[in-house]
């Protein structure tokens, strides 16, 4: 799914006066009912959300328990904004095309142009 960057790359972004412009996270589900939380961020030194790498291997790093995951972003990322939570399967994903695999938006997930209800908001990547 989209892009990654490893952790000590966000953290080094960070400390060269770079931030979090945006987070997403993505509930993903396992066939045994587990669900692993994957976020996205969007830095300002980049363009896209990106996931954070396995530091070993290949794949993202995903968070079992949203506590935690909250905890990493507001403390470890200095992540102070609003946090979305999407299912894998929602339709609203296909407005933020770098989160989904590359074709999602016509292969598996349909984009669904309805407008958003009432207190509902959608993350923005901010004006370039």
């Amino acid at each position: 799914m989209g892009d990654t960057l490893g952790e000590a790359d966000l953290r080094e972004g960070l400390l060269r006066g770079g931030r979090i412009e945006a987070a997403v996270v993505v509930a993903r589900r396992d066939p045994d009912g587990g669900v692993d939380h994957v976020p996205y961020l969007l830095p300002s030194w980049r363009r896209g959300y990106v996931a954070i790498a396995l530091f070993r291997g290949p794949g993202v790093r995903g968070w079992r328990d949203l506590d935690r995951l909250l905890r990493f972003l507001r403390d470890d990322m200095s992540y102070k904004l609003p946090v979305s939570l999407y299912e894998e399967d929602c339709p609203r994903l296909a407005r933020l095309r770098s989160v989904l695999p590359r074709g999602a938006t016509t292969k598996h997930v349909k984009a669904d142009e309805s407008p958003l209800p009432p207190g509902v908001d959608l993350p923005e990547p901010p004006p370039e």
